[in-house]
């Protein structure tokens, strides 16, 4: 039997007892044998009664709601006892604290929430309860993304909240996150490229580099319930998403590329990443990333060296992959410092079933993540110690300088056309050899 509404069951009320008084009005009139029986100017109690009724079921029927509907009051003391700074500068939560449960600090939720709080995600409609400020929805987010194995009823006990609106709370500022991909994970351009280069090189000695690449496993909380759940187990971790990640010397990440399953190669990922199909537009003449012996060499992808036959390695080659563990290390610092700072990345707890949108919902958090950490990076304020004060125009690279003398470094011209993959690889190595274990 279907259930009925409460609008439902008070128009029946109402018509029963409009009945009811239409009865004793009738019958009382009757009794009096009164000619003007319907007179409205009438004290006749039973003309009230019936009046009423009548009046009830109008309006029952008029408006849509059987009662006035009054959203339910927002509890932001939560939010307002964290935030709070007393008139000695003391806190509830301490700048460590504070840390530790939204994982950026004070100043730094401001910036993230001034350069969000614009997107239309926000915009109230004239219907339905009122929102929570938007500071107070990223909070919901940092939280969440801050904690592993957090749920909508955990936080519902945290900041008393409703199980969906915490999850509304988190979707609208991933949206928001998510129209801030193109600002803040932007592969850098001819000029950047050139001072991230010249900055390598003086902290590694390779010339041209721009950039350090290596892929990561994401863990699945749950067994995916799709047709290709084998496919999601990966080398770690039962289940779990691949993702590859190219980073600039000051971990700030690039590109990347996300959403393949846990079994999937890194090589295959850079096959198909878009600065790899379309080289020409992202790369310079001479420019390169570094990377592990799980890739394949290239003139714009140069990876360490792989154990020969028989587990012996020249002596130059063990040079060379030595002098690439140091700026290598970076992209393990960056993955570190981006699973360290929202360990929901460690644990994913969203099922993957056949409907892609799940799966695109996880994309999507990912991508808020990714654009967090690049935030994070730049309102931190980490390099003020100088920045790039101490690059000189002088000393930057002039790859795709049409004025350059053609006959100056090898490294910095372009393969001829023809040569074996592995070309550049072996004049790097020439190089390093020659010029840094020089004896």
């Amino acid at each position: 039997m279907p259930r009925r509404s409460r609008r439902s069951k008070a128009i029946s009320r109402a018509t029963r007892a409009l009945r009811g008084t239409s009865a004793l009005l009738l019958v009382s009139q009757l009794i009096e044998d009164d000619s003007n029986m319907f007179d409205l100017s009438d004290s006749n109690p039973f003309m009230v009664m019936f009046l009423t009724a009548f009046t009830r079921l109008c309006r029952l029927k008029l408006f849509r709601y059987s009662a006035n509907r009054r959203g339910r009051k927002l509890l932001q003391k939560q939010f307002e006892y964290d935030l709070h700074e007393n008139e000695d500068g003391s806190c509830w939560l301490n700048d460590a604290e504070f840390k530790q449960k939204y994982r950026v600090s004070r100043q730094t939720l401001d910036k993230i929430t001034a350069a969000i709080e614009d997107n239309n995600v926000f915009a109230e409609g004239a219907r339905g309860p009122k929102q929570l400020p938007v500071k107070h929805q990223l909070m919901v987010l940092l939280q969440f993304l801050g904690k592993e194995g957090e749920t909508n009823e955990s936080q519902r006990q945290l900041f008393k909240t409703g199980y969906g609106t915490n999850q509304d709370h988190r979707d609208r500022v991933v949206c928001a996150l998510s129209d801030l991909r193109e600002e803040y994970i932007r592969w850098p351009d001819v000029h950047e490229r050139k001072e991230i280069s010249s900055r390598i090189e003086k902290s590694f000695h390779f010339p041209n580099c721009i950039g350090l690449m290596d892929g990561m496993l994401l863990p699945l909380a749950f067994e995916p319930s799709s047709d290709d759940a084998a496919d999601y187990h990966g080398r770690k971790f039962p289940y779990s998403l691949t993702v590859l990640v190219i980073n600039d010397d000051r971990r700030k990440i690039r590109a990347y590329l996300a959403g393949y399953p846990g079994s999937t190669h890194n090589n295959r990922l850079w096959q198909n990443m878009k600065q790899n199909k379309y080289s020409n537009k992202y790369f310079s003449a001479s420019e390169y990333v570094l990377c592990d012996t799980a890739f394949e060499p290239s003139d714009i992808c140069i990876p360490a060296y792989k154990t020969d036959v028989g587990f012996y390695q020249s002596i130059e080659k063990m040079k060379f992959n030595k002098a690439m563990s140091s700026p290598r290390v970076i992209t393990e610092h960056t993955m570190g410092i981006w699973k360290g700072r929202i360990p929901w990345l460690r644990s994913i707890r969203m099922r993957i079933t056949n409907d892609p949108e799940l799966l695109e919902i996880i994309l999507r958090y990912i991508d808020a993540t990714v654009v967090l950490h690049n935030m994070i990076l730049e309102f931190g304020n980490e390099y003020d110690d100088g920045g790039d004060d101490w690059i000189d125009e002088e000393q930057l690279s002039d790859i795709g300088d049409v004025t350059r003398v053609p006959e100056q470094d090898c490294l910095d011209l372009p393969l001829p056309p023809g040569s074996l993959p592995g070309t550049r690889r072996e004049q790097l190595k020439k190089y390093i050899n020659e010029t840094w274990f020089r004896k």
